[in-house]
């Protein structure tokens, strides 16, 4: 007697990657030599995963000559609603969320700046590196097209909107999502295997979940979706991902040391001094650019590692680099600051809520973003100053990593002396500033919580300067427009000739700040 014919469920409720997707895409090879399956029902419940699991998982659907529906019971995000569009027909139901068509990469600009160790032979320029960091970037734009393609391949026809709107990486409510076209119909799992039985004509039909079906061990717990960052990157060889960022594990301490005690040297050469008081995240990059350029004017790069050695250092130094403080200064270290300015000494202040740095605490090192420590300081506040969010683009569909939302292009107006020789920046993802200042740089952009409009990324007033960027002025980023340029002025502007009244106690020791 012949077997009733099968709609096998399919559940996809778990993170894309590693083992579970190789047991399901044999399980699924194996239902599509089945003549007793007619058809496929995705249980969809993930955030997505990993890029090449993710494509493994989709392209083995695309190639069974079965009948597919998705059904959505939560969550179809980035790589999920990728595999769901494999499908038919889609349906959710009426509380889920779907979308966030798009890549995250985990990336860290530094690790593109140490040099391959001695005791490293390659037979090519990038053999070690595998690629330059920008060509990475222009990759992720790559992958970011091959999953729009998908969709709009697998919704050909029924995508009511500008596909723009989704390649935002937006997520949507079911109904939204029907509005769009992502969706075809707002229901659950026997909806779905009901259209499917009438679309076929089944008159007498099973319903089994694909373990059964494939005699195969096939994962049907309930979803677990949230994943630790060390383990997706040690899952994949490429870190980029259609992954949902909720559905990631960050293990980011705001506590403990934040900089190791720096050696110490006479300092009897013109000098700036680069604040190290205040747990300061400072990429390893942004110094090596930054002492190179005071090196050509004959000028040290000291660091002070606290208060009392700032104060000291301050009495004779030509100009102060304030970077990402994530300690408050003291009363005393205003002052200090506040004074040296009126003698002077020229402050340049740079403010990057995006910037990262290595974080040791308790002997663990750390890549820990700038926001998640940044303090409320008093300096800003004293020259009238308060740094606010992150400024982008906020278009989509960048077709080079340039175009990319993050990325905002400044042309500069006006006679600032700063301006000199600059008519565009490229700018990653500024920090504005609310302020008052007499000199300004004006970005036209979107700060999240506040919207789009005209936002200042750089000011200054007096001998203080407030610079809205870090990772900007570090190697492969400074390349872009005229960063370079920008950044030679700012040099110019705190090492340039001119009077500063001195203190009548010399300071008597200082930190020369040695990278690496």
């Amino acid at each position: 007697q012949p077997q009733k014919p099968k709609i096998v469920l399919v559940p996809v409720d778990f993170v894309l990657q590693g083992p579970q997707v190789g047991q399901l895409v044999s399980a699924l090879t194996k239902l599509a030599q089945r003549s007793d399956v007619a058809g496929l029902v995705l249980v969809i419940n993930s955030p997505g995963g990993t890029v090449s699991d993710t494509e493994a998982l989709y392209t083995a659907l695309r190639g069974i000559n079965k009948t597919k529906y998705a059904v959505v019971t939560g969550l179809a995000a980035s790589g999920a609603y990728y595999v769901a569009v494999a499908a038919e027909r889609i349906y959710a139901t009426p509380s889920s969320w779907v979308g966030s068509v798009g890549v995250i990469a985990v990336l860290w600009p530094e690790e593109y700046l140490y040099d391959i160790p001695d005791y490293i032979y390659t037979t090519g320029p990038l053999k070690y590196y595998g690629r330059d960091l920008t060509d990475y970037y222009n990759d992720i734009e790559r992958v970011r097209l091959n999953f729009v393609e998908a969709v709009l391949r697998g919704r050909a026809g029924r995508i009511r909107t500008d596909p723009a709107v989704f390649e935002t990486a937006a997520v949507f409510t079911a109904d939204q999502a029907r509005e769009m076209g992502l969706i075809d119909k707002i229901g659950g799992v026997f909806d779905a295997v009901d259209d499917m039985a009438k679309e076929l004509g089944l008159k007498q039909y099973s319903v089994v979940y694909i373990g059964e079906a494939a005699n195969a061990s096939a994962r049907q717990s309930g979803a677990a979706w949230r994943v630790y960052l060390s383990q997706l990157l040690n899952s994949t060889p490429f870190p980029m991902f259609y992954l949902y960022p909720a559905a990631l594990q960050l293990d980011v301490r705001t506590d403990g040391r934040r900089n190791a005690t720096l050696p110490t040297f006479p300092t009897d050469r013109p000098y700036v001094v680069l604040d190290m008081a205040h747990g300061n995240m400072v990429p390893r990059s942004f110094v090596e650019v930054l002492r190179a350029e005071l090196a050509a004017r004959g000028h040290v790069l000291v660091a002070a590692s606290n208060e009392n050695q700032l104060t000291t250092l301050l009495g004779n130094a030509t100009a102060l680099v304030v970077v990402n403080p994530t300690a408050p200064f003291s009363r005393d270290a205003v002052a200090a600051v506040v004074n040296a300015t009126a003698r002077g000494v020229r402050v340049a202040y740079f403010y990057d809520m995006r910037a990262s740095a290595i974080v040791t605490i308790s002997g663990i090192s750390y890549v820990a973003p700038y926001s998640a420590f940044a303090a409320f300081d008093p300096l800003l506040m004293y020259f009238n100053m308060s740094g606010l969010r992150a400024v982008y683009n906020f278009t989509a569909g960048g077709d080079t990593y340039l175009r990319n939302w993050q990325f905002v292009a400044v042309e500069p107006r006006g006679n600032w002396s700063l301006l000199r020789g600059v008519t565009r920046l490229v700018l990653f993802s500024p920090s504005a500033v609310a302020t008052n200042a007499p000199h300004r740089l004006t970005a036209r952009g979107y700060v999240f919580g506040y919207g789009e409009g005209n936002y200042t990324v750089a000011a200054q007033t007096g001998n203080f300067l407030f610079i809205g960027s870090v990772r900007s002025f570090t190697p492969y980023f400074i390349t872009q427009g005229d960063n370079w340029q920008f950044l030679r002025n700012v040099v110019n502007w705190l090492t340039e000739p001119r009077e500063i009244k001195k203190l009548a106690k010399p300071p008597t020791s200082g930190v020369i700040y040695v990278s690496g």
